[in-house]
């Protein structure tokens, strides 16, 4: 073998080898811990670390898998070991439990993100699948193990280790896999960090009311509780509950409180057993209604995207993407006010392509649309002010408002867009200039009581009017009628169509 095929396979052995060292480690420590841990002789009701094994798995491409469960078993058959464990028992534990880890993520989707998981198709189907055959295949093969190895009946046997198993995956499988999701972060940002923490509180004080008190039958108010965490705090926050609320039902059962604490000898089903048929049901009931929930919660966020789409696209012409008539309106409404309150001064100017007509009658109807647009992405470029607006006021008329600007400061805009859409340099034969060039009227006032909003664009209106008049490409203004120049034959006309305009809400 060459030398440069050797290489691949040292870096694969090398990072093989990372991964089983890594996982040794991490598992020998976690497994001492929970030995060690205050209720460690109930871990017959419930096992949570497979359930964090087969999350892992799913995190990651299946060629790691092997390296990852050696790993794992490697660190947590010798803190077993160390525990004072059988070593050939230990072997073949292990073996039962790799292959129950492998089943059940055999079954399961990759995870990607919770919420692609989550709306996997059957994923309740396919999550109760791995719940029931990964620890049932194993929980017979280690029955067989502790049946002939140490004598214990095989029922027994398989009960201690299938139905553990499988309570503590359906409990810490989503949460480990909530762990990497944005919506597990988003649960302990600031703002929602008080929510999330009162609910939390509320559900393991719940808990320990129920779980402690083995006089009134309180078990009924667990789903509920569970169920207002999920509605509140989606799959990640309730994925938090039910492990707090399960690790605590299990110390106070296990400590002989509760409902389940103190179990009549006489009954057939013996009190493990019971606990984790009780969980069972609310681990049932509960994922499916989770996912409910999370699909209504998606659904509203879609509603309110399209919602917010459509709004938008309500507001924007579908030519030039710029504001609408109706935006303009809405907007020059609300600035009109707050001009008003704050005696600043609001500008309009009306914009209108010269001889846009013979345009589209010599270049068509296409070159006149990509025309508007060109003009369209030139006035947006102008106009630099936060809460300035652009809006295509109907055909080839643009209207432009500027807040809290003056003549002078609207002047020197509207100049800008006059002498950057000459400098296109589109081509127009029909038009003096030999280019698309466009005539401004603009206007400028502080409103004060009385006024007519209309008044300030029917004077920009009628500026524009004057500019078109006055030989077009230029920019006029008009502060009143008064303002009016009778400086040409068509002083008269003007001066009539303008007082029109003006006297049009009189």
């Amino acid at each position: 073998m060459h030398s440069a095929e050797r290489q691949p396979l040292r870096q694969t052995g090398i990072g093989a080898a990372k991964i089983v060292l890594g996982f040794s480690l991490a598992y020998l420590l976690i497994d001492v811990a929970l030995n060690e841990f205050a209720f460690a002789d109930a871990w017959t009701i419930v096992w949570p670390l497979n359930g964090v094994n087969v999350a892992l798995l799913l995190m990651n491409p299946r060629a790691r898998w092997p390296w990852m469960l050696l790993g794992i078993e490697i660190g947590t058959g010798i803190g077993e070991l160390i525990d004072g464990n059988p070593a050939l028992m230990e072997v073949g534990q292990r073996l039962c439990s790799a292959i129950e880890v492998l089943s059940s993520a055999c079954l399961l989707p990759p995870f990607v993100s919770l919420d692609r998981w989550l709306r996997t198709p059957r994923i309740f189907m396919r999550f109760a699948a791995a719940l029931v055959l990964g620890p049932g295949i194993s929980g017979l093969m280690a029955a067989v193990l502790f049946h002939y190895g140490q004598g214990q009946p095989f029922l027994l046997a398989f009960n201690n280790w299938a139905t553990a198993d499988a309570l503590g995956m359906a409990a810490t499988m989503p949460l480990a896999l909530s762990l990497r999701s944005p919506q597990m972060r988003s649960l302990f940002q600031r703002d929602a960090l008080p929510k999330t923490l009162s609910l939390l509180i509320l559900a393991f004080a719940g808990a320990a009311v129920i779980f402690n008190v083995g006089r009134y039958p309180l078990l009924f108010l667990l789903f509920p509780l569970l169920l207002l965490v999920d509605s509140l705090l989606s799959f990640a926050g309730s994925a938090i509950a039910v492990v707090g609320v399960l690790f605590i039902s299990v110390y106070f059962t296990s400590n002989s409180l509760g409902p389940f604490g103190v179990w009549p000898a006489d009954l057939r089903i013996p009190r493990d057993l019971a606990m984790q048929i009780f969980w069972g049901f609310q681990m049932i009931a509960l994922f499916p209604a989770s996912l409910m929930f999370m699909e209504r919660r998606r659904m509203t966020e879609d509603l309110h995207d399209t919602n917010a789409r459509l709004t938008l696209l309500a507001s924007l012409d579908g030519l030039t993407g710029i504001a609408n008539r109706r935006s303009f309106d809405e907007r020059f409404a609300h600035e009109w006010n707050r001009a008003l309150r704050l005696r600043r001064p609001l500008a309009v100017a009306m914009i209108d392509l010269d001889n846009f007509k013979q345009f589209n009658d010599h270049y068509g109807h296409v070159a006149g649309d990509q025309c508007l647009c060109a003009v369209a992405q030139v006035l947006g470029e102008q106009v630099q002010g936060p809460e300035d607006l652009v809006a295509r006021f109907g055909g080839e008329e643009f209207a432009l408002l500027l807040p809290h600007t003056s003549a002078d400061g609207a002047l020197e805009v509207v100049e800008r867009i006059r002498a950057a859409v000459l400098e296109l340099n589109i081509e127009h034969t029909g038009n003096p200039w030999r280019r698309v060039t466009v005539s401004i009227g603009y206007s400028a006032l502080i409103p004060i009581h009385g006024d007519r909003q209309s008044a300030l664009i029917q004077l920009a209106d009628a500026a524009l009017y004057q500019a078109k008049g006055g030989g077009r490409n230029r920019v006029e203004t008009l502060s009143s009628i008064d303002g009016v120049q009778a400086s040409n034959a068509h002083s008269t006309t003007s001066r009539n169509r303008i007082a029109r305009m003006l006297g049009r809400d009189r």
